[in-house]
């Protein structure tokens, strides 16, 4: 690589709700980034995701992929924030909150996804998995639902 900047990877996630529920995973033991921690379903966007709304696109295809749900399309914007992974390598994440449409949990990923999960804000809060930047996406979206007359 002749330039020295670094890109960042794409990386979505989606706080899927139904009524008062969140979807969440557990990540597989094997991951090498955050093995067994409590996350929205998410991951890298891909070239297949095609040209228009890939973030979304991304989204929707990757939590039906890990989870068998399928989320409404009329995604909402939570937020976006940078991170590293263990190598070094910078990744970008883009949060939505989506409505559940359909579906049953379902692991088909088993060397990423450990379990699936509805869950309370209270009870991924108090959740010992749950790390510092989930928690915060709750309170986040949380705040998001109140100021757009949501319910909580």
């Amino acid at each position: 690589m002749s330039d020295e900047r670094m890109n960042f990877i794409a990386a979505t996630l989606c706080a899927v709700v139904r009524g008062k529920r969140f979807l969440v995973i557990v990540r597989a033991d094997g991951i090498k980034d955050a093995p067994g921690a409590l996350v929205f379903p998410g991951a890298k966007v891909e070239v297949g995701d095609g040209l228009d709304d890939v973030l979304k696109t991304a989204v929707r295809r990757e939590v039906l992929e890990e989870t068998g749900i399928s989320v409404s399309p009329d995604l909402e914007f939570i937020q976006s924030k940078t991170f590293e992974l263990s190598d070094g390598t910078p990744v970008v994440d883009i949060l939505f909150l989506g409505i559940y449409v359909e579906g049953e949990p379902r692991i088909s990923v088993p060397e990423e996804v450990a379990a699936i999960h509805w869950m309370t804000e209270d009870e991924i809060l108090a959740h010992e998995k749950a790390p510092q930047c989930l928690k915060n996406a709750i309170n986040l979206i949380g705040a998001h639902r109140e100021d757009s007359g949501h319910v909580r």
